[in-house]
């Protein structure tokens, strides 16, 4: 495998992950979408503070970024699969941090979710009703970790031909989620903290 070509779409994963499409969009509506609302530049901010159908069209475009990149090392470049799936936890890490937004980005969720649809399209519809099921608790650190073991555990039995190559890709997908969401991660922590602390006063 020729590793400058590697590193090449990499980089072209990163460069595809960094397009700022929410904050692009909702310029078209002339808000700056990192002044409002939780001021993060994503589908989600955009859809709550510009409207559902701008939302909606940012949530497209940045999922199309991890499956284009994707794409392109897969179908073009022919590269081994685990490498695909970095180029897609590259075009990740340019959601969360941009080069365009001086590295302040969104959370990574739409991105991802492309890179899963290209990936793992049999186990797609696992991670979303997954996600969907942690947001309805988001504040549960218990629900959330439940949320990545059974997800794990069915795409294990979907895909376990593929785990040799898999796991390592999904760990690397795992850490830099884990990383890009710190503070949300703390919220909830807080947010435990502060829910004990009412029970223990009743």
């Amino acid at each position: 495998m020729d590793k400058l070509l590697i590193i090449s779409l990499i980089i072209m994963g990163y460069a595809i992950g960094s397009i700022p499409f929410a904050l692009i969009i909702a310029r078209i509506k002339g808000v700056d979408i990192r002044k409002v609302g939780t001021k993060n530049p994503g589908a989600a901010n955009v859809f709550r503070q510009v409207g559902k159908p701008f939302g909606i069209i940012v949530w497209i475009c940045d999922t199309a970024k991890g499956a284009l990149a994707m794409l392109i090392a897969h179908r073009l470049f022919h590269v081994h699969l685990f490498f695909v799936a970095i180029v897609g936890i590259a075009a990740v890490i340019g959601h969360c941090w941009p080069i365009f937004l001086k590295f302040r980005g969104g959370k990574g969720v739409s991105t991802s979710g492309g890179v899963f649809l290209y990936l793992l399209p049999w186990a797609f519809p696992i991670v979303i009703v997954a996600y969907f099921l942690i947001q309805r608790k988001p504040r549960s650190i218990a629900v959330v970790v439940s949320g990545f073991v059974i997800s794990l555990t069915l795409i294990f039995l979907i895909y376990h031909r593929e785990w040799r190559w898999l796991a390592p890709a999904l760990a690397i997908f795992l850490a830099v989620s884990s990383i890009a969401n710190i503070s949300a991660i703390k919220e909830m922590r807080e947010a435990r903290r502060k829910v004990k602390l009412i029970e223990e006063r009743k």
